[in-house]
């Protein structure tokens, strides 16, 4: 007979860590401090050891192509199934979120804080993975590319399946918009913004949640992602200054000319997310406004 599925302060009791608090939570799997040096990440019920499986073995490439870059990434040291839950236990990085962070920091502490969060961003495409076309790096979510452009539209086309109805002619159009194709493929964590990332000492410490988003995809979407995902609905804590820093940044980069329609894009596939209500707040305010 199966054994009867736990909850996590069960799982918790059988890691010898009944009162372990709680560092954060989404929408694949709640984390718990197991110290000062490790966590263990419960996943959701109903989650699947290959999916699993399949994480542990990008986070071990990522952390293989990082060489010396100044941040660290997720790492699992040990998969455990605990009454019927599958549980990663993984070294706990230094750092607060920087969503947190932004809440109490002010002047050039906090400006600070955002250059290091955007630097990142473009740091990113120099981890390099085994090579691979245009896709996916986890999940079903379709198969691998010579095209950046096949990619991202059949990624758009996936979730205007699944995005409120009201949304979903805007969707098909941001779909049907092909960008430019990128000079080059590279990793993109396509989740990047303050939740994700770690911080201390005015300086990005660590970047998390390399998920089924992350992809081989355009390198300067995650430059893009980082600005867009200061916007309100998604980062409460960020202030109108900290979006002007970003927009000012973009401008150095070269990368202001393209922000308008990879945030449109964004928008386009995170509408499938209709369980995440802020975030689809943010979705509909983009999509929905008139554009030309």
């Amino acid at each position: 007979m199966q054994e009867p599925m736990i909850d996590d302060r069960e799982v918790l009791a059988r890691l010898g860590a009944p009162n372990a608090p709680l560092l954060g939570a989404g929408g694949e799997a709640q984390v718990y401090a197991l110290g000062p040096d490790r966590v263990a990440r419960i996943m959701r019920a109903g989650a699947r050891r290959a999916d699993a499986d399949a994480r542990a073995q990008l986070l071990a490439e990522i952390a293989a192509g990082r060489g010396d870059l100044p941040f660290l990434t997720p790492a699992v040291e040990a998969l455990e199934e605990i009454g019927g839950r599958i549980v990663s236990v993984e070294p706990r990085l230094p750092g607060e979120p920087l969503s947190l962070l932004l809440g109490r920091n002010a002047g050039p502490a906090r400006s600070e804080l955002i250059a290091s969060y955007l630097d990142t961003a473009l740091r990113l495409r120099e981890i390099r993975l085994p090579p691979r076309g245009f896709g996916p790096l986890l999940g079903n979510a379709g198969p691998r590319s010579d095209s950046s452009n096949s990619f991202a539209t059949a990624r758009l086309r996936g979730s205007a399946e699944a995005c409120p109805p009201e949304l979903r002619a805007a969707v098909l159009l941001a779909a049907a918009a092909a960008p430019a194709e990128p000079p080059e493929a590279a990793l993109v964590h396509l989740d990047y913004f303050p939740a994700n990332v770690l911080a201390a000492d005015g300086r990005v410490t660590a970047v998390l949640d390399f998920g089924p988003a992350a992809a081989i995809g355009d390198p300067r979407m995650d430059a893009w992602g980082a600005v867009a995902y200061l916007d309100p609905e998604i980062t409460p804590t960020a202030s109108p200054a900290d979006r002007e820093q970003a927009t000012a940044w973009l401008a150095r980069a070269g990368l202001d000319a393209g922000y308008a329609a990879a945030r449109r894009w964004l928008a386009a596939y995170w509408s499938f997310a209709a369980d995440d209500a802020r975030l689809i707040d943010w979705c509909r305010r983009i999509l929905l406004a008139p554009t030309g």
